[in-house]
């Protein structure tokens, strides 16, 4: 399984958690593989990972094409939708399940404790085994 971090804004990050949100949009496609796990960091001013989810499935289309398929899961107003994608000829849904709060949250200032050059992603970064964070969040998710 590939893990990743990903950055969402406080609003989308909670609605995630609370399985209101179940679809992430994204102008850029996303190179990784479906069961990946993405830990979810959740801008400032919250600023810490409070979850994770794995990918369902990755899909690419037009604007029109993805808010028919996945309107009601992105979890955002039409007009926001379009507002957001309105200079986009394609965009992705990434599918979200099995989301999971992290039983032990872990802030920005303890993500640099493990990583001190860490810097939350602008998309997404991958997380290897042998990076120091990785075993952090999955110690944490354990305890």
């Amino acid at each position: 399984m590939t893990d990743a971090i990903i950055s969402i804004n406080p609003r989308h990050a909670e609605n995630i958690l609370t399985q209101k949100k179940t679809v992430e949009l994204r102008t850029k496609g996303i190179n990784l593989p479906i069961g990946s796990r993405l830990w979810i960091y959740t801008t400032l001013p919250i600023g810490r990972i409070k979850s994770y989810a794995e990918i369902d499935f990755i899909e690419h289309g037009t604007p029109a094409d993805i808010w028919r398929k996945h309107g009601r899961k992105i979890c955002i107003s039409k007009r926001e939708f379009y507002n957001y994608t309105s200079t986009r000829n394609l965009v992705t849904a990434i599918g979200l399940k099995n989301i999971s709060p992290l039983k032990n949250e872990i802030c920005l200032g303890e993500l640099r404790e493990f990583e001190s050059n860490f810097h939350p992603p602008q998309f997404y970064s991958k997380l290897h085994p042998e990076r120091a964070l990785y075993s952090a969040l999955h110690e944490r998710d354990k305890r």
